[in-house]
C-alpha cells in the first residue's frame, strides 16, 4: 500500500473526502448543547477528541451524557447499523448502565447506591432498563457478574473487540468514548509511566483512523491543577503524556468550582452558586475556534447537562490569563 501520493491524487482523494462529509453529515457528531456546539464543531470520523479533569470534576459524568446524547440521536434518525461503544477503566459496565437508566426517570444516584429504590423509582427503573436494552450504546470492560474473571484490556485487545464487534455483529461503530486513558495498560513493557501513557494516546488516534469514528477520551489532569489560584486544566496538564496537545484533533477541559470552593466564596472572577457549576473549556480545535469557555448545568446525581443563565466572560479572563502565562 503506497504512502507516497501525488498532487493530482491528493486533490482527487480530498474532494472525495469533501464530498463524503457534505453527503453524511449524521456521522458529524456535535455535543447536544446549544451553547457549546455554537464555537465547536461537531466530531468528525477519525477526530481523536481529550476531555481533560481532575477527580471528581466530572469528565465521566461529562462523556457518559454525551453517549447518551449521541444513542437518542441515532434513535431518533432510525439509524440501526450504527452503534456507540463506551470503555471504561474504571467501572463495573452495571454501574455504568444504572446510572444511564437513573438518568432517564430523573432518579437520584444515591439512592440508587444505598439500595432505595423501592416502589415507584423501581418501577422506573424496570422501564428504563427495557429501554435501555435497545438503545445503540454497547460497553466494553468487566462485569461484577464475572468479577474473578478481569482480562486485562491493553490497546490491541481492546481494537481487536472493537474490529470484531463491526466484523462479526455487522455493525459500524459510530463513536468511542474510553474512560480514561492513565488507566488503560501498555502493550509490552515501557521504560517508564509517561513513555507508556503516550503510546497509548498514539493508539488510540491510530485506532480513530482504522475504524473511520471519533474517539473520546477521558484524561486525568495531574494534581498541580489543584494548587492554582484558579484550578482550571489547560491542554498541557494531562498526568504522564506530553503529546496531548500534538494527538488530540479538539481538547476541552471541565472543572466543577464546588470541588475547590464553598457556595459563596469565588472561584477566579466568579461567585460559586451551587454544586452544579461547570466550566467547559475549548482548549483545543483544529479548522475552528478554540480558547473559548462556557459554564454549563450539571448535575453528577442525575447525570444532567444543560444550559446554565450566567455570564461566563469574567471567567474567561481567568482562562485567557493562565495560558497567557503558560502556554
Amino acid at each position: 500500500m503506497s504512502i507516497v501520493f501525488s498532487p493530482q491524487e491528493t486533490s482527487k482523494l480530498a474532494v472525495a473526502r469533501l464530498k463524503f462529509r457534505r453527503d453524511n453529515k449524521e456521522l458529524a457528531m456535535p455535543l447536544g448543547l446549544d451553547s457549546i456546539d455554537d464555537f465547536m464543531n461537531p466530531l468528525l470520523p477519525g477526530e481523536l477528541v481529550t476531555v481533560i479533569g481532575r477527580p471528581g470534576n466530572g469528565k465521566t459524568g461529562f462523556m457518559l451524557r454525551w453517549a447518551r446524547h449521541r444513542a437518542d440521536y441515532l434513535m431518533e434518525k432510525k439509524i440501526k447499523d450504527r452503534a456507540i461503544v463506551y470503555v471504561t477503566y474504571e467501572q463495573h459496565i452495571e454501574d455504568l448502565q444504572s446510572i444511564q437508566m437513573a438518568a432517564d426517570q430523573g432518579i437520584n444516584v444515591t439512592k440508587m447506591a444505598r439500595g432505595e429504590l423501592v416502589g415507584d423509582d423501581w418501577n422506573k427503573i424496570l422501564k428504563a432498563a427495557v429501554r435501555r436494552a435497545t438503545m445503540p450504546i454497547w460497553y466494553v470492560g468487566h462485569s461484577m457478574a464475572n468479577r474473578k474473571s478481569r482480562p486485562r484490556i491493553s490497546p490491541s485487545i481492546l481494537i481487536d473487540n472493537l474490529q470484531k464487534i463491526e466484523s462479526e455483529r455487522g455493525i459500524s461503530i459510530d463513536s468511542v468514548f474510553v474512560d480514561y486513558l492513565q488507566r488503560i495498560p501498555f502493550d509490552g513493557k515501557q521504560e517508564s509511566k509517561t513513555v507508556g501513557t503516550m503510546g497509548v494516546l498514539d493508539d488510540m488516534k491510530d485506532f480513530t483512523l482504522a475504524l473511520n469514528c471519533p474517539f473520546v477520551v477521558g484524561v486525568q489532569a495531574k494534581r498541580d491543577v489543584d494548587a492554582r489560584q484558579v484550578p482550571i486544566p489547560g491542554m498541557d496538564d494531562g498526568q504522564w503524556t506530553s503529546n496531548i496537545e500534538q494527538a488530540s484533533d479538539k481538547i476541552i477541559t471541565v472543572v466543577r468550582p464546588a470541588k475547590y470552593a464553598n457556595e459563596g466564596e469565588m472561584f477566579g472572577s466568579v461567585k460559586v452558586q451551587s454544586y452544579t457549576q461547570m466550566l467547559v473549556t475549548l482548549a483545543k480545535q483544529k479548522l475552528g475556534p478554540d480558547n473559548e469557555a462556557k459554564w454549563v448545568f450539571f448535575d453528577p446525581a442525575y447525570n444532567k447537562l444543560d444550559e446554565l443563565e450566567m455570564k461566563h466572560y469574567d471567567l474567561k479572563k481567568d482562562v485567557d490569563e493562565y495560558w497567557n502565562a503558560n502556554v
